[in-house]
């Protein structure tokens, strides 16, 4: 286990019910606030006007910004922060999905240290421009999925050159506070749900299946959150409103990615970046299902190149019986996962999700162009293997 710094500033107001502390909240933060939300959603469940309401009785003016799309664009989140920058708003409410939430950081900081958002994202072949002063930001997460809501992270794409990157900055993006209320994920449709439970699985899995073997504590709270995604998944399929289940699916999505079950791991995220690439091209495709259909063939390659914790995966989510040999064991694990993501109705492989065989390479071209090869990857060659792995071949 490597030494390791847990930072996590963000205040979290968590339960059923808990937003009727937006507006007092809010309060605390600014005076104008810019609301960053989706086309539809928040409109048709009547939670935006709710949240204008509760700003509206603590004497918190609001202005909305609601044209952001999956996979947020970096010209949306500059348009909104120009409303913001031309309305004086002095901080800025996330109230959506991930998408909603991580536009809301980076208008956080186009509405402050001004340029364009893209000035903001590193990659290989660009040297980001430093972020200076950032607007405070509130989120409010309408679907257990990114975790936004508890790390200071936001990924972004841009559609001009089809590059889907993040912004990752401790110092300036956790959010001042965020209300996790768990009712406002009952109207959200199976798909998406569903979608948000293998992401939130993801995030405690990459570091998890490349880090150190020694980390017995991070592993546990790992499994848990997994086990909680899947032993909950059906039950909130079944009854979208099963209280309880999506509590503890919402719990999982913000404890996932708030610093504590990765400390003292070093290892590679590889599904993630696939993903971004994917979705950096096919914008139709959730950042879910992307991941969804990608992590099998990822489990059989780490099963081949590093195979300790997909077998202890196996043995501990799975039941496998740990006298198993090794390449059974890999395949348990792989088809385990295989047999969840289908039966919570998503694609498992490429193929399925919607990706064309002609565009694996452009794929591959793209992971590398954003963010290079993962370590534990450490080739095209084997990149592509997944690629196609994951397609179906």
């Amino acid at each position: 286990m490597k030494e390791f710094i847990i930072y996590n500033p963000v205040k979290i107001i968590f339960g059923w019910g808990v937003l009727e502390n937006c507006g007092k909240e809010a309060k605390n933060l600014g005076k104008k606030a810019l609301i960053i939300t989706g086309k539809n959603s928040t409109k048709k469940t009547g939670v935006l006007d709710r949240v204008i309401e509760l700003l509206k009785n603590n004497d918190v003016q609001s202005v909305v910004y609601s044209n952001i799309t999956p996979n947020p664009k970096t010209d949306e989140v500059d348009e909104a922060a120009n409303l913001g920058i031309k309305e004086n708003c002095d901080f800025v409410i996330g109230l959506g999905g991930g998408s909603a939430m991580d536009a809301a950081k980076g208008v956080a900081i186009v509405l402050k240290s001004g340029g364009n958002l893209w000035d903001y994202v590193a990659l290989p072949s660009k040297k980001a421009k430093q972020i200076g002063e950032v607007a405070s930001v509130m989120l409010i997460p309408t679907l257990a999925a990114t975790g936004s809501e508890s790390n200071p992270a936001a990924v972004f794409t841009n559609k001009e050159t089809q590059q889907k990157a993040a912004i990752y900055n401790p110092a300036k993006l956790y959010p001042k506070v965020s209300i996790v209320d768990p009712s406002l994920t009952v109207t959200v449709p199976k798909r998406q749900t569903a979608e948000g439970i293998i992401d939130i699985i993801m995030h405690v899995l990459e570091e998890y299946l490349t880090g150190e073997n020694d980390c017995d504590l991070q592993d546990r709270i790992t499994e848990g959150i997994i086990l909680t995604c899947i032993e909950n998944a059906e039950k909130v399929l079944q009854k979208p409103d099963d209280k309880n289940a999506r509590t503890n699916i919402s719990l999982a999505s913000t404890i996932a990615l708030c610093g504590l079950p990765n400390s003292g791991r070093s290892g590679s995220w590889v599904v993630h970046p696939i993903e971004h690439a994917i979705t950096g091209i096919y914008d139709n495709i959730a950042h879910g299902s992307g991941i969804a259909a990608v992590l099998p063939a990822y489990l059989r390659f780490l099963g081949r190149k590093k195979p300790d914790k997909v077998k202890q995966l196996a043995i501990r989510i799975f039941d496998a019986d740990e006298y198993t040999d090794e390449e059974e064991l890999t395949e348990v694990c792989a088809k385990g996962f295989e047999d969840f993501i289908s039966s919570i109705g998503l694609a498992n492989d490429l193929k399925d999700a919607g990706v064309e065989k002609a565009k694996l390479t452009k794929i591959a071209d793209k992971l590398i162009e954003v963010s290079g090869i993962p370590d534990i990857i450490g080739n095209k060659d084997a990149l592509m293997g997944i690629l196609k792995d994951a397609f179906g071949e």
